[in-house]
């Protein structure tokens, strides 16, 4: 179990904004992302009947990796982005009242990148944020006398971890088709749908996320904007000035 804090309350405010406006950008280039894979996906099955030339060809290679690599780029910074956030916002929780939590604030961030741990913790972890944040918790005094307080929904946090544990698996399959030394034509449609599907599954992630963000954001500040107002620390006390010697005080009668 963590220990409770006594450092002040420090608004994620920022941090979500720059979460949730990258998360819209991801939704975004998703969608382009999508529309670029139809075509590719049609011209991979014009390409079996041997109607395509090799202009066409090229001109989807150059679009599609230049989409991936702003795909990338995005990917990145949304990254970055959320796990500033969601950092932040686990780090409030002791400073918002929230006592023997499970995980240090660490979690939020390190539990994406331990392999086989990844695919529970950061859910784990999001789970705490969210029931941890919410303003009729046991620590935030705001539920009626003798009453239990009721947790929220965990749906949204449930669907989100699923479908975004599910565009990776997707998004893998594409990604080795794509490194294969000489893939097949079946291999490369194989690698087109399941990119597609896992970019259209990015709609639905992507707006869940930018959803949880924004409601444990408002949960925090709404927490915060009741907690006790910090007093300031007294003044040191003035030493005394020095006593006089005795011979400096004869001199002086």
């Amino acid at each position: 179990m963590i220990a409770s804090s006594t450092e002040l309350f420090v608004s994620a405010n920022r941090a979500a904004r720059w979460s949730q406006g990258l998360l819209w950008a991801t939704l975004v280039i998703s969608f382009v992302a999508a529309v670029s894979g139809f075509f590719e996906i049609s011209l991979l099955n014009r390409m079996g009947a041997g109607v395509i030339s090799e202009t066409e060809a090229n001109a989807n290679d150059l679009r599609q990796g230049a989409i991936g690599i702003l795909q990338f780029l995005i990917t990145l910074a949304t990254a970055a982005a959320f796990l500033t956030w969601f950092y932040r916002a686990h780090k409030n929780l002791p400073r918002l009242g929230a006592r023997n939590l499970e995980y240090p604030p660490g979690w939020a961030v390190g539990g994406f990148f331990v392999p086989f741990l990844n695919l529970v913790r950061p859910y784990q972890v999001m789970r705490e944020v969210w029931c941890r944040s919410y303003p009729p918790s046991p620590e935030s005094g705001s539920t009626p006398e003798g009453q239990p307080p009721q947790p929220p929904t965990l749906t949204l946090v449930g669907w989100w971890w699923g479908l975004f544990l599910l565009s990776a698996a997707l998004g893998r399959v594409s990604a080795r088709i794509a490194l294969a030394g000489d893939p097949t034509l079946q291999q490369l449609k194989l690698g087109s749908v399941a990119s597609l599907i896992s970019d259209l599954i990015d709609f639905p992630t992507a707006w869940l996320a930018i959803r949880i963000v924004g409601q444990i954001n408002r949960w925090q500040n709404e927490r915060a904007s009741r907690l006790p107002a910090p007093t300031a620390a007294p003044p040191p006390p003035i030493a005394p000035p020095p006593p006089v010697p005795p011979a400096e005080r004869l001199q002086v009668n």
